[in-house]
């Protein structure tokens, strides 16, 4: 009797952990690189080279991770 292709892998596991994986990553990649491209237009505007880039950085890093705190809750 042949398999019901769906969600499963090959082997017949779930394959919701790769999806849930991968949209974490995504989550915390997207929020680095918005929280970066804000303090680097920030930057050009004051003129304040490079801090509020690196602010940025670590603003949009804290803000992704509480993001997929909330998420997978």
């Amino acid at each position: 009797m042949a398999r019901k292709t769906g969600d499963h892998g090959p082997h017949g596991h779930r394959r919701g952990g790769v999806v849930a994986a991968q949209t974490v990553a995504v989550t915390i990649l997207t929020g680095i690189v918005a929280g970066v491209l804000v303090g680097y237009c920030l930057d050009r505007v004051l003129h304040t080279v490079p801090w509020l880039s690196v602010i940025g950085l670590f603003a949009g890093f804290g803000v992704a991770l509480a993001a997929v705190f909330f998420e997978t809750r």
